[in-house]
C-alpha cells in the first residue's frame, strides 16, 4: 500500500509512515507453495523482534481468525505477527517495499487458508498437510501451530459460550497440543491429523459473519 509521507517544519519530508492496509483495496492475492516457503525462510532470518511468529504459529493464528471470526481491524491483529504490541511496524520490514511484500504474503496466505478450509472436501493447510520441514519453527511445529491459534483467541475468548460441546472439546484439544514438546519422527503426522479434525469441527460451527468481521476475501475489516 502507498505510505503516508510525514513532514516537519524544519526538515521537510521524512520517512514515510507505514499504515495498516485497506484489505478491500488489496483484493485477491494468489498464494502458492513457493510463497509459503519464501515466507517461512523470511521468518527464519535474523532481525525480527524476539516475540515474532514462526510459520507454524502464523498459520495457526490465521486459521483461528477464520474459524473464530470477530470484528477486528488489520491494525489490531497484524503487529502480533512481527512481535510488537500496538501499531508499529518491525524494523525488519520497515521500508515500503519490504512492508508491502510481507503484507502480500501474509494476506495471500490468509486468503488461501480460507479457500482450503471452505472447500468441499476441505483441503489440508500448509503446515498440517505433511511432515513439512520448516526453517523458522523453533520447537515442535504442532505445538507452535496450536500456540498461534490460541494467541488469536485473546481477541474474543467470550465467544466460547455460544459454541457446542464438540467445539469446546476441539478447542481444549488444541490447547493441550500447544504444550507438547516432542522430537518423535511420527509425532507431527498424528498431531496434524488431530488438528485438522479439530479445525473442521470449529469451521462447521463458524458463525455467520456480518459486515466488519474477520474475512479473508474482500476485507477482514476496514483499516
Amino acid at each position: 500500500m502507498k505510505p503516508k509521507a510525514r513532514y516537519t517544519t524544519r526538515y521537510g519530508q521524512i520517512a514515510p509512515q507505514l499504515l495498516p492496509p485497506d484489505l478491500q483495496a488489496l483484493g485477491s492475492i494468489a498464494f502458492t507453495e513457493h510463497d509459503f516457503t519464501t515466507l517461512d525462510a523470511w521468518l527464519a532470518e535474523d532481525g525480527w523482534p524476539a516475540e515474532h511468529m514462526d510459520a507454524a504459529m502464523l498459520e495457526g493464528y490465521l486459521v483461528a481468525l477464520l474459524a473464530w471470526p470477530i470484528q477486528l481491524s488489520p491494525g489490531a491483529w497484524l503487529p502480533a505477527i512481527w512481535g510488537i504490541r500496538g501499531w508499529k511496524v518491525a524494523a525488519k520490514i520497515a521500508t515500503p517495499e519490504h512492508y508491502d511484500r510481507f503484507l502480500a504474503l501474509v494476506i495471500g496466505l490468509l486468503q488461501e487458508l480460507e479457500h482450503r478450509l471452505t472447500a468441499t472436501p476441505r483441503a489440508p493447510t500448509f503446515v498440517l498437510a505433511s511432515d513439512r520441514t520448516l526453517l523458522s519453527t523453533r520447537y515442535f511445529a504442532g505445538a507452535a501451530w496450536s500456540t498461534g491459534f490460541i494467541s488469536a483467541l485473546q481477541f474474543n475468548a467470550t465467544g466460547l459460550g455460544s459454541r457446542s460441546v464438540l467445539s469446546r472439546v476441539a478447542l481444549e484439544n488444541i490447547v493441550e497440543i500447544a504444550s507438547l514438546r516432542t522430537k518423535e519422527p511420527s509425532a507431527m503426522s498424528r498431531v496434524a491429523a488431530e488438528l485438522r479434525a479439530n479445525v473442521s469441527t470449529l469451521m462447521d460451527e463458524r458463525p455467520a459473519r456480518g459486515a466488519g468481521t474477520v474475512k479473508a476475501r474482500g476485507a477482514l475489516a476496514a483499516a
